[in-house]
């Protein structure tokens, strides 16, 4: 507003500056006059070098507040964008289970990238135009002070380019949801194919994908085709429209209301600054269109997630005294019954198997005990207490947890067992790659535990990589260790040399585990195996008496 005030004032000192420079010795009148006798009531002569030195002072006065202004609004984006980031990660992370399910890892990635950037934009744009508006007023308020006419003939003008050019500000808001849509699909389905790519090279079926993203390719062409049209449209148009007006303001302001050629001059450089500057938000107004679809886009996912928050289990810390009961617990997804009447017991300090055919429920009786899923009926006690009275996150703590399905990060393999927590020092990840009977294999890389694993760990065999599964999930000293179908994919020899690492680890360390798996290596090394057919518990095998007191960890010389 300032910045405009300046400018204003900067070309308003033009009429006095011309009428001066045309001075033949009369006294001379209208609004430069006024501001003659203004000058010289405080003592001022006006002279050429006064005017000249105020129409370049207000030219720099607008500079200096426009930079100012334009710091701030970039120090506004920049904290937008982040913002906006870190709320959509925080409601990633607070999200249940259940909703990740349901969602392409890509729609994240492109929301962090491509959206947060457009959410920036879009507050650039709209602080641009808010700017713009404002000067549009301050130019005004300086017309109608000249004079009234031409302030209606400048409204006018800046109606009729309104009017004109809207359509052009909805085709790109258009194409901008398109391009948006499309591009998202090509995200998550290039992320969803570079995650499982070795088959599909494999088995040379990679080229359906290419003939899909070249298909969305060519949408997203077409749609930024028509934004460029459009966008450049509407400024170019905006020249000839100003250039009409202007012609017909002229012709009345020098032959129907017969002004003085300064007046007219001076009128029609503040005519073209109006609407110059209408033109101008006309142009951002097409930019916020065209920026708030990835803004409205992350701001619906922030949402999105931040509706499947998973509920807070704010609770008595946990202990783990005498282990797990499941009570009669009934879990459906949807109208499909997954878990139904399930009871049974994981002893602490023994070694448990959940075992069953494919589809049986094994793994989602895990989920229910993490908490990532709540039953529908019945309940899961941890040493009597309800799963849904205690401190679910204190819980989890207490868990190490190795699934199928590793996701190692193309990082150190430091890295990769204490996924960047400071609090682990060297000793400790070295107890835990002891523990996990990865020391060998690890001594001898070129680089121990400072050596690049690779995407996914594509540079270690898969025992290794469920070696250092397992001592992510230990690093951490857990009360239970829960194995999830963790051996299905090796072979006899390596499944046979992990069961027994975990059983020595649990005889001499008192450890309770958790195995779900249908292989027969665990259901037989096991002191306790539960079976499940079609989501019910059909037979329970207990090895051992353990309604008897817990026994005492072995040593490691008896184990």
């Amino acid at each position: 507003m300032l910045a405009g005030i300046a400018e204003g004032v900067g070309v308003a000192s033009l009429l006095p500056l011309v009428t001066l420079m045309g001075q033949t010795g009369s006294q001379p009148k209208g609004i430069a006059g006024a501001i003659f006798n203004f000058l010289h009531g405080y003592g001022i002569e006006p002279t050429v070098g006064l005017f000249l030195s105020v129409l370049v002072f207000g030219m720099l006065l607008k500079a200096t507040l426009s930079l100012v202004a334009l710091h701030q609004v970039g120090r506004a984006v920049a904290d937008v964008t982040v913002r906006m980031r870190l709320q959509l990660i925080d409601a990633l992370l607070a999200a249940r289970w259940s909703y990740y399910v349901r969602q392409p890892v890509g729609r994240f990635a492109n929301a962090l990238g491509a959206e947060a950037n457009d959410a920036g934009a879009a507050y650039h744009q709209s602080a641009q135009l808010t700017a713009e508006l404002i000067q549009i007023a301050t130019y005004f308020a300086i017309v109608m002070i000249f004079s009234w006419k031409l302030a209606l003939v400048a409204i006018g003008v800046g109606l009729i380019m309104v009017l004109t050019l809207n359509r052009f500000v909805i085709i790109a808001k258009r194409t901008a949801r398109k391009q948006n849509r499309h591009i998202k699909r090509m995200i998550a389905g290039l992320t969803d194919l570079l995650v499982g790519l070795k088959p599909m090279k494999a088995m040379g079926r990679q080229g359906r994908f290419q003939t899909l993203f070249e298909r969305d390719a060519r949408i997203i062409r077409k749609a930024q085709r028509k934004q460029s049209f459009a966008r450049h449209a509407n400024k170019a148009l905006q020249e000839p429209i100003l250039a009409a007006c202007l012609a017909i303001g002229l012709y009345g302001a020098l032959v129907i209301w017969q002004a003085q050629p300064g007046e007219v001059l001076i009128m029609a450089v503040l005519l073209v600054r109006m609407v110059t500057t209408i033109g101008k938000a006309q142009e951002g107004l097409q930019a916020v269109r065209i920026a708030e679809v990835g803004f409205v886009s992350i701001i619906e996912a922030i949402d999105y997630a931040r509706s499947a928050r998973e509920p807070a289990h704010v609770g008595a810390d946990p202990t783990f005294e005498r282990g797990v009961t499941f009570r009669d617990v009934t879990f459906a997804y949807d109208d499909t019954t997954i878990i139904e009447r399930a009871s049974f017991e994981v002893p602490r300090g023994l070694v448990t198997t959940i075992t069953g055919g494919s589809g049986a429920g094994k793994t989602t009786t895990v989920d229910l005990l993490l908490g990532l899923h709540e039953p529908q009926s019945g309940e899961i006690l941890i040493d009597g207490k309800p799963l849904s009275e205690i401190d679910l996150v204190s819980w989890r703590r207490m868990t190490g947890y190795v699934p199928q399905e590793l996701i190692l990060f193309h990082d150190t393999l430091l890295s990769n067992v204490t996924l960047g927590e400071p609090e682990f020092t060297q000793e400790d990840v070295e107890r835990a790659i002891e523990a996990a009977g990865a020391s060998d294999f690890v001594s001898r890389l070129p680089e121990g535990v400072q050596t690049i694993v690779g995407e996914r760990g594509a540079r270690l065999s898969g025992g290794q990589r469920q070696r250092i599964a397992i001592a992510r999930a230990l690093i951490h000293r857990p009360k239970i260790l829960i194995l999830d179908e963790a051996t299905t994919a090796l072979d006899p020899e390596t499944e046979a040399n992990i069961v027994r690492n975990v059983l020595e680890l649990a005889r001499s360390t008192g450890l309770t585990v958790l195995a779900i798996s249908h292989q027969p290596a665990w259901a037989r090394a096991s002191d306790h195996v539960v079976r499940l057919e079609g989501g019910r518990v059909v037979t329970v095998e207990r090895r051992v008496d353990f309604t008897a007191e817990t026994p005492e960890p072995a040593s490691s010389a008896s184990a």
